[in-house]
């Protein structure tokens, strides 16, 4: 994801938790490496999607960001949710104890 997006550091961390777990449970690398592939992709393009649609949002015009500075503060104040805006994009959670099954062919 790109660096405005915040989540370099959290998706390494999480990248080499699930890549633990599959060389943990699986006979090879082989198989470790494409388990670990099918349990990253989805997760890391929906990151890097995120944080694109956000890039493209902060490119604002001269009218839009002086509407930004007054209109801002309020929409904040009345309709900012973090959980329900970010749900498991930030709550993410790996279960370590759950084993790694081959993938399917």
């Amino acid at each position: 994801p790109s660096s405005s997006s915040g989540q370099g550091a959290s998706m390494a961390i999480e990248s080499a938790v699930q890549l633990a777990r599959c060389l943990r449970d699986l006979p090879t690398h082989a198989t470790a490496f494409t388990s670990y592939e099918q349990l990253r992709r989805a997760r890391v393009e929906k990151v890097a999607a995120n944080a694109a649609k956000t890039n493209r949002q902060k490119a604002s015009g001269p009218i839009a960001k002086a509407l930004m500075h007054v209109l801002m503060p309020i929409a904040l104040k009345t309709f900012f949710k973090p959980a329900k805006m970010f749900g498991d994009l930030h709550g993410y959670r790996i279960d370590w104890d759950a084993p790694v099954h081959q993938p399917a062919t």
